[in-house]
């Protein structure tokens, strides 16, 4: 399934679509709203689901009896079941924006569009204890959860239990993505439960100017005073203070929590192994830990000092968050970066792009934004070059540019917008359709490239 998220006149941005669930690069000039989309994005990942009522069941519902419920994503509703949500978006589309930013922020349209992957659909099951009794329930379900044990200590039957699962119609086969549990025997409530799996990401934003982020996180939690008033009346109405984030935006706020409650995982650890191997060798040269306490310090390679971050580099504090988000106790399966490249010399930000590139072929989608040239020209090259190992199906190429499989892209995965700005002051975003032999044409770095370039020759007139 691919997903977008589009916005119309919302801050300075005149209009975007933009894919969120893969590979995707934004690149544009200063204040042209690419902060704004990617914290709007973040935002918005635990907060579709909530739109789900009683009446988005009505369009999924296949078949029901008796202590259980058969729902079908598929061709046949899945656009009606968008539309449904696009309308809840729109009605609450201010609420929404003033959640994750804190303010009132214009914004005329906010949607989302979805693709089904051809020939699969998403079967949703809503069974109870006592409907497992029924066999042409059973046979519906096609998995025995008859021993599951938390039916055993519920006599009065209200747990209830979801199932989603992926379809791929043609063949037949099924995979089981998730299931969830409702404790209060809702239906609703087991409802948008497993349509989390579809809708929402664990998803972390990384905010521009880590540095400082990293430095002071601690002191914001020790100096806030907004939890001793947990409401207050605003326009006649009683707000919970706890949604203003202590002035933050809501993905800045949970980016310092992630910080404040870091905890590492040794299993993860060990999952992303290579990926943490590369990432401290070619990047950091050294390794990041953090005590029980929170704090967090830098060990350099073949250097027995350890050195607490805020002695450290400002380099090792904008990327120290990458290895923090692989190796914590919470997993992500999304990363959004802003300006992704900030405080790396040039050299660095080549092995970013791999690093990137093989974090994102482990399964991470990741949404990124840069300002450099270097960046982008290293991430177009290994572009071009994952199109020519595909056309030619000859993988030993790869070797004769000093790089790894692992460094290579699925062509198909990554998306590359541009925010250009129009004559009114607002940006609008725009695609780059890319070429096989030479990538993307970013033009905000070409015409830079020859500003300076056509400089340098008039300069060169005068001697």
């Amino acid at each position: 399934m691919q997903f977008w998220i589009g916005v119309e006149n919302f801050a300075k941005i005149e209009s975007a679509r933009v894919r969120v669930d893969n590979y995707t690069l934004f690149v544009g000039p200063n204040n042209s709203g690419k902060t704004f989309l990617m914290q709007l994005v973040q935002g918005l990942s635990d907060k579709i689901v909530r739109l789900l009522e009683e009446d988005a069941m009505d369009i999924l519902l296949a078949d029901r009896i008796d202590g259980y419920s058969k729902y079908l994503l598929n061709a046949e509703n899945f656009r009606q079941f968008i539309a449904y949500i696009n309308e809840k978006l729109h009605t609450k589309k201010e609420q929404l924006i003033k959640e994750i930013f804190g303010k009132e922020i214009p914004i005329e349209k906010l949607y989302i569009d979805m693709e089904l992957d051809k020939d699969v659909f998403y079967q949703i099951d809503i069974t109870d204890r006592k409907s497992l009794e029924n066999d042409e329930v059973k046979k519906s379900v096609y998995m025995d959860i008859s021993d599951f044990s938390v039916w055993n200590s519920d006599k009065e039957n209200k747990w209830k239990i979801g199932m989603l699962s992926k379809w791929e119609g043609l063949s037949g086969k099924s995979r089981h993505l998730t299931i969830r549990i409702s404790m209060d025997g809702s239906e609703i409530f087991s409802f948008r439960r497993v349509f989390e799996r579809l809708f929402e990401e664990d998803s972390l934003y990384l905010p521009a100017s880590r540095t400082g982020l990293m430095l002071l996180y601690r002191d914001f939690f020790a100096n806030r005073k907004d939890d001793d008033i947990s409401f207050w009346i605003e326009n006649g109405e009683l707000v919970d203070n706890r949604e203003r984030y202590g002035g933050l935006t809501q993905p800045i706020y949970e980016f310092l929590r992630f910080l404040q409650t870091y905890v590492e995982d040794e299993e993860w650890r060990e999952e992303y192994g290579d990926e943490l191997s590369f990432f401290e060798d070619k990047i950091i040269e050294g390794h990041i830990s953090a005590t029980k306490q929170g704090k967090f310090s830098y060990h350099a390679k073949d250097d027995d000092n350890v050195v607490p971050m805020h002695l450290a580099s400002a380099m090792i504090n904008e990327v120290a968050p990458l290895e923090l988000a692989l190796s914590s106790e919470k997993q992500y399966g999304r990363l959004i970066i802003d300006e992704a490249e900030a405080s790396l010399h040039p050299q660095k930000q080549l092995e970013l792009v791999r690093f990137l590139n093989r974090i994102n072929n482990s399964g991470i989608n990741l949404i990124l934004s840069t300002h450099s040239d270097t960046f982008v020209s290293k991430l177009n090259n290994l572009y071009v070059l994952s199109e020519l190992v595909k056309d030619r199906g000859d993988i030993s190429i790869v070797g004769q540019f000093q790089l790894e499989e692992k460094d290579l892209i699925q062509p198909e995965k990554l998306s590359v917008y541009e925010f250009v700005f129009q004559d009114n002051g607002k940006s609008m975003v725009k695609e780059i359709v890319p070429d096989a032999r030479t990538g993307f044409q970013f033009d905000l770095f070409a015409k830079s490239a020859m500003d300076v370039y056509g400089e340098a020759v008039r300069l060169g007139e005068y001697n």
